[in-house]
């Protein structure tokens, strides 16, 4: 008759010293490398190291192929064609779009009404960014063509100075004997000083008699 007090089957496994036999090891790959085993923090390691190259080379490439820099002129049929910069990098300054009846003042980093102009001689470039034209109304003289009349006993009258989009202002009123001025006149249109300015550069007004 057997010792009750005897145990039947395998014997245990022995634990090594100072281990938990309640507490499994995590381990992943038995075999990936050799006949040993490859604990998952040293994978961890390994994909933390990839993800941060990665994000090394997609810096690298933004640096070293440049960065895009957009021109917006505010208007949608005149463009202005992208650049790429390098980080670091200055823009070449691109040659000034026409826009009928307006100067361009130069680019700013934000649309108007906040204003804050590039330099193109000493600023850097540190990311994508768009670049927006700044306009301001053109200033052109106007002449006048007296039509055989005088102005202050003078055959000709002195030019003034115009806005584009603003009222023409104060116009000479010019004189011929057995004639009466009837006003000035530009391509067939009657220009008085409340007229706003439509033409976009120096033109000549026309005086009418009767």
């Amino acid at each position: 008759m057997s010792d009750p007090k005897e145990k039947t089957g395998a014997p245990a496994a022995e634990t090594p010293a100072g281990e938990n036999p309640m507490v499994k090891k995590r381990w992943f790959g038995r075999g990936i490398y050799g006949s040993k085993d490859v604990p998952i923090r040293v994978l961890d390691a390994c994909i933390g190291l990839m993800i941060l190259a990665a994000l090394v080379l997609t810096l690298w490439g933004a640096t070293h192929s440049g960065f895009a820099i957009q021109f917006d002129t505010g208007v949608d049929d005149l463009t202005v064609e992208t650049q790429k910069v390098q980080h670091g990098g200055t823009v070449a300054e691109p040659e000034a779009p026409l826009r009928p009846g307006y100067d361009l003042v130069g680019w700013s980093t934000t649309p108007e009404p906040e204003v804050h102009l590039w330099s193109f001689a000493d600023a850097t470039v540190q990311g994508d960014m768009t670049l927006y034209a700044v306009w301001e109304a053109a200033s052109f003289p106007v002449k006048f063509d007296l039509a055989g009349g005088t102005v202050n006993g003078a055959a000709e009258a002195e030019a003034i100075t115009v806005t584009y989009g603003q009222p023409y202002g104060e116009l000479p009123v010019p004189e011929k004997e057995g004639a009466v001025f009837a006003g000035w006149v530009y391509s067939g249109q009657t220009i008085t000083a409340d007229t706003p300015v439509t033409m976009t550069g120096e033109h000549v007004l026309t005086a009418s008699w009767q």
